[in-house]
């Protein structure tokens, strides 16, 4: 019962905050862990990008600007990413570490464990810096290899792409963001499906920001081509009996 009547409070809770320019979603993949772990469930904030431009380091909120690849051009499929590059910001590749407009950002190790490697990524923005954690495979795949070196270059405008990394002639290893448009990456570098494999992201395709997780809990996968509203409610039902009481109401305002 007191499930029962926990879903139902959240389900009007939702209805209530989503009038007031609030929306929520459900975090269904781990491209962001560890910043936001699949099963998370936010809050973001569509007002604050009709008054300003997303800044560097901002988690964002956006419509997927290549729906077809899904194999069904209807669908509406919405992605979070973080903003690494603003519109004339030039972003250069390291090996995974990444250098912004010349100067390399920097990257402090805080946990290892025998599959993966955590740093804490250090992105310079104009009202000062904020910090993060990223992590590393130890054991990545090829693709995820290939998105260290940088960016796929048949994603990008030719004359975006000012170096090609010497280690393979189809990866633009020092980008130049155009006018209009962002670069976003997942802070779990290994496993994400961001800019460095599909592009730039336009202004207006940028929906909202998350500032808090307002519920947390074990969930099954599910691919963008499964997401829908019912999906949406099955995800939480199941957290429901899974909870993370550590993460609900953790914020994600920098």
């Amino acid at each position: 019962m007191n499930i029962l009547k926990g879903f139902i409070l959240t389900i009007v809770f939702l209805i209530v905050a989503k009038l007031f320019f609030v929306e929520a979603y459900n975090i269904p993949s781990k491209s962001m862990e560890p910043t936001l772990l699949q099963g998370d469930f936010i809050l973001t904030n569509r007002l604050v990008y009709l008054f300003s431009n997303p800044r560097r380091g901002d988690i964002v909120i956006f419509e997927y600007p290549y729906q077809s690849q899904f194999g069904n051009k209807l669908l509406k499929v919405v992605f979070v990413k973080r903003v690494i590059g603003l519109p004339g910001d030039v972003v250069a590749f390291r090996n995974g570490f990444l250098s912004i407009n010349g100067k390399p950002l920097q990257y402090k190790k805080v946990k290892e464990t025998p599959t993966e490697v955590y740093y804490e990524e250090t992105i310079p923005r104009k009202e000062g810096e904020i910090k993060h954690l990223i992590k590393f495979s130890k054991n990545p795949p090829l693709p995820a290899l290939l998105g260290r070196l940088g960016v796929l270059k048949d994603a990008i405008p030719p004359s975006a792409c000012l170096e090609v990394s010497p280690l393979n002639p189809q990866i633009c290893s020092v980008i130049k963001v155009p006018q209009g448009y962002y670069f976003v990456m997942g802070d779990n570098r290994d496993n994400s499906e961001d800019g460095r494999y599909w592009g730039f992201l336009k202004r207006d395709k940028i929906l909202s920001t998350p500032f808090v997780i307002y519920f947390s809990g074990e969930v099954p996968h599910l691919s963008p081509e499964q997401a829908s509203p019912l999906s949406g409610i099955t995800q939480l039902i199941h957290a429901l009996f899974h909870p993370r009481f550590d993460r609900i109401g953790k914020p994600l305002i920098y």
